[in-house]
């Protein structure tokens, strides 16, 4: 029993004497989940010494079954911790938002990705308030096509979301803006697929821009060209400006203009901060 306990407190580092360039990896693997999930690294640190119990278990049998096992166990781990998660991120003041996997749903991720990663938690107020708008929205244009990017993670609000600034305290959701084809972005994340501004529109940052502020010049052309719905994003953005629980609203000042929306929440997040013309970033009122 103890020295179960040691490894799975000494987790990747049991391997640093003898397979150094292992423990290394494995290392540099638990940082990455940690940053993407917040509770993936967690899982894998943990899983370790279960995948070298494992594989002695195995023996001599090929690396690729081994492998394959130990693959297998960390997945299934990271699932079950995921479910366990929800209701534990309710003593956090977190709940997650709808993934869309049913027919009742009003608004939904733009990948499923985002619900398997863990970032699709926000604040009660928050969630409530966004189903309203969603299920306004979706009753008055006949269908759901409110699509959310990034939301946040279910514990500690001084934990970091990357790569965003803020996202941490899970009042802070990123939704996409609405194309003709309803959920489809021209990212297939949702990000960085910019609606470029038009000859004669506002463009504060132009030859200033900080090094926050991704073009991502070299993805534009890789990217299908598809039509922002002006009508549907437009009713999108003034219903969230007019929602009580709604502190503020962050876009590009040449998408505002296009759109024809004025609301005094609706603001330009400046130079220093990525650009939002490929998504709106929504603030929603403290717990």
């Amino acid at each position: 029993m103890r020295r179960l306990a040691l490894a799975v407190l000494a987790g990747p580092f049991a391997f640093a004497r003898g397979a150094p360039a292992k423990a290394g990896l494995l290392i540099f693997f638990v940082a990455l989940l940690t940053v993407i999930t917040q509770i993936g690294g967690l899982v894998l640190w943990l899983c370790v010494p279960a995948c070298a119990w494992l594989n002695n278990r195995l023996g001599d049998r090929n690396s690729a079954l081994r492998h394959g096992a130990c693959l297998g166990l960390s997945a299934a781990a990271y699932l079950g911790a995921s479910v366990a998660t929800i209701p534990l991120a309710g003593a956090f003041g977190r709940a997650p938002l709808d993934c869309g996997l049913t027919d009742a749903a009003t608004y939904g991720p733009r990948t499923i990705w985002t619900c398997l990663l863990n970032r699709h938690y926000a604040t009660l107020p928050a969630r409530q308030a966004l189903q309203k708008v969603s299920a306004e929205l979706s009753a008055d244009f006949k269908g759901p096509w409110v699509t959310y990017l990034d939301a946040g993670f279910p514990f500690f609000d001084w934990f970091p979301m990357f790569p965003h600034i803020s996202h941490g305290d899970g009042r802070k959701i990123d939704l996409a803006l609405v194309h003709i084809y309803d959920a489809v972005t021209p990212s297939p994340i949702g990000y960085w697929g910019f609606v470029q501004p038009r000859p004669g529109d506002p463009q504060p940052c132009d030859g200033r821009e900080g090094w926050l502020r991704w073009n991502m010049a070299w993805l534009q052309p890789l990217l299908p060209e598809i039509e922002l719905d002006v009508r549907r994003t437009a009713a999108l953005l003034g219903a969230l400006a007019q929602d009580r629980e709604v502190r503020r609203i962050l876009i590009e000042p040449h998408l505002q203009r296009r759109l024809g929306v004025d609301y005094p929440g609706i603001r330009f997040q400046g130079c220093r901060a990525a650009r939002h013309d490929d998504h709106i970033h929504v603030e929603f009122a403290a717990k």
